[in-house]
């Protein structure tokens, strides 16, 4: 593709990067932001498919099918983001600034910028005189960040409608990855009896055992030799909760855990 390609009516990547960070996407509110890319897409000749697996939580099936004799492309992406963190931001999270050659919000990286470049990229080849070998299938998801539950909705839906080759526009600094490590995610819960905090002999902390647990998990060793590209498999305790207030003996306590596999690894074994 020669040139700029700039199809009439549709911004450019940086643009419309900054129209989805302006969207609040943290676990919630992704049919907003389709809102800002389904008329760009039917306006380029695509058909659209939403689907909401929650209220608000939208994916889109969007597909171009020129005469072509091979399945389409697909290129995919999520629209969730992860929670802004409890640190100061030196810009606005939502305000899609420009410093220099940097774009800063929630998401321009993972993967809002991703999605914006894979929208603009498919208007553009939609564009194009024909002929063409094949069609294009965009995937665009919900809840990505807290299990892929979006996902699961959308593949539903595209059973039995075979793709080409598929790209997921994740950050990968530039570099083509043809895979990624398994995610498993577990929580461990512990019980106990409740007490005043000054008397607590006469309680069961429930914090206790799942800590001296969690402390057994530190440094974990799978057993399992590394993948020559994914590396190898991890752990991570993300959360920790106990009790309700200071001076109680907390009766109940929760720790979530991240493990991401390799292959060769399944998960029924790691859980057993």
């Amino acid at each position: 593709m020669r040139g700029s390609g700039r199809v009439a009516g549709v911004p450019d990547v940086v643009e419309l990067t900054r129209a989805l960070v302006a969207v609040d996407t943290v676990d919630r509110d992704e049919t907003t932001a389709l809102d800002v890319l389904a008329p760009l897409l039917a306006d380029a000749g695509f058909t659209l498919e939403l689907f909401e697996h929650a209220p608000g939580r939208g994916g889109l099936i969007a597909e171009w099918s020129p005469a072509g004799h091979a399945p389409p492309l697909c290129l995919s992406g999520h629209l969730d983001t992860v929670p802004m963190g409890a640190a100061a931001w030196s810009h606005d999270p939502l305000g899609g600034e420009t410093a220099g050659d940097r774009l800063y919000g929630r998401g321009t990286s993972d993967m809002k910028g991703g999605v914006a470049a894979m929208v603009v990229a498919a208007t553009r080849v939609a564009a194009l005189p024909g002929p063409h070998r094949a069609g294009l299938r965009l995937v665009l998801t919900a809840a990505e960040e807290t299990g892929c539950r979006g996902a699961a909705g959308l593949a539903a839906r595209l059973r039995g409608r075979p793709s080409g080759p598929l790209l997921i526009a994740e950050p990968t600094a530039n570099r083509v990855l043809h895979g990624h490590k398994g995610a498993l995610w577990l929580a461990a819960d512990t019980s106990g009896v409740t007490a005043h905090g000054s008397t607590p002999h006469l309680g069961e902390n429930a914090i206790y055992p799942l800590a001296r647990a969690v402390t057994r998990l530190a440094g974990f060793d799978f057993g399992a030799p590394p993948h020559p590209i994914l590396g190898s498999p991890t752990l991570n305790v993300g959360t920790f909760e106990g009790g309700l207030n200071t001076n109680s003996v907390p009766d109940r306590a929760r720790a979530t855990i991240d493990v991401r596999t390799v292959i060769g690894q399944h998960h029924g074994g790691l859980t057993e």
